[in-house]
């Protein structure tokens, strides 16, 4: 089941009610991704700070996404 999670095409998303699961991406938050990663794979805490997701687990985690600055991208 992780390796069909984890090659998951962009247009493949997951359900709004996932916990942490983005489906309205923001533009800061696109634009930090870095290159080669899937829009699929991001996540959002309670606080609208994204992530990257590297592990499929009911509570995705990974690292912040951070912007050319360095700061965590949030949606404010």
């Amino acid at each position: 089941m992780i390796a069909l999670v984890t090659a998951a095409p962009a247009s493949c998303m997951m359900p709004e009610e996932e916990p942490g699961r983005v489906r309205d991406v923001s533009p800061a938050a696109l634009a930090a991704l870095p290159q080669g990663v899937d829009p699929a794979f991001l996540i959002r805490d309670e606080n609208g700070c994204y992530g990257v997701a590297l592990e499929a687990s009911e509570a995705p985690n990974g690292p912040p996404l951070r912007d050319a600055t360095g700061q965590q991208v949030c949606d404010t």
